[in-house]
């Protein structure tokens, strides 16, 4: 009787070790397993004209060996690449899936020989999580702002630029950082006066606000505000 109940305590003990390693291991992708990729729209500004400028970034996961690459032309500055690091990172960590034994390369193409500041992050991590989970990014939508690594969208600037390139290319969607679409910028005022028969001029500057949401209705682009990427998610990944 007493050996019955010990090999019922021992096979209790080694059900128990074996259902924790199943809940607690690494959950990787299954399909997850040869060539993936997606591609979203990105949206800056030409450091040549300041202009908006609209381009896109192609996303592939390959087996390898864990490393995050880019394609160099246009010239990438450093903040692009930890911009890219971070995407990687986050879509890993809203997805579930281990990236250890895969390559993710990133090639942009966008109109100008250099791409710098981190404003496509949050592009390119949904980019990179429509490769993961075998799904396509809104042919008709973009999306502006940083990646954190907490997964938040974070400020960037050229908002107005990016939303007129963004409607001139024919998107329907533009989403930005929370608390954005109020666009603060300056008038120019002067005022006249006469002194003694001299007429002197001052200038000077007020502050003013642009709604982006009205201003951007009449070009039939509508507005949105996100403030991590898994909203954004819910807007810009269909199946």
């Amino acid at each position: 009787m007493r050996k019955e109940l010990l090999i019922s305590h021992v096979s209790i003990f080694l059900l128990g070790i074996l259902v924790g390693a199943t809940l607690f291991a690494p959950q990787i992708h299954p399909a997850l397993i040869e060539e993936r990729s997606s591609t979203a729209h990105i949206v800056a500004v030409s450091s040549q004209n300041n202009q908006g400028v609209i381009g896109e970034v192609r996303v592939q996961i390959v087996p390898g060996e864990g490393r995050v690459l880019i394609n160099t032309n246009p010239f990438i500055e450093p903040d692009t690449q930890y911009s890219a690091e971070t995407a990687v990172k986050v879509a890993s960590e809203v997805t579930g899936v281990d990236l250890s034994t895969y390559d993710v390369i990133f090639d942009f193409q966008i109109n100008g020989t250099l791409l710098g500041g981190p404003s496509a992050g949050a592009a390119m991590t949904i980019a990179t999580i429509a490769a993961i989970e075998n799904k396509s990014v809104r042919e008709d939508a973009v999306i502006t702002g940083t990646i954190e690594s907490d997964g938040r969208i974070g400020e960037v600037g050229g908002i107005l630029e990016k939303a007129q390139a963004a409607a001139q290319n024919g998107m329907k969607l533009f989403l930005l950082p929370q608390g954005q679409s109020q666009i603060k910028y300056y008038e120019k005022v002067v005022k006249e006066r006469s002194f003694h028969g001299i007429t002197l001029y001052e200038v000077y500057y007020v502050p003013s606000y642009l709604n982006l949401t009205e201003y951007m209705s009449s070009y039939g682009l509508k507005i949105i505000e996100v403030s991590d990427i898994r909203e954004a998610m819910k807007y810009l990944l269909v199946e």
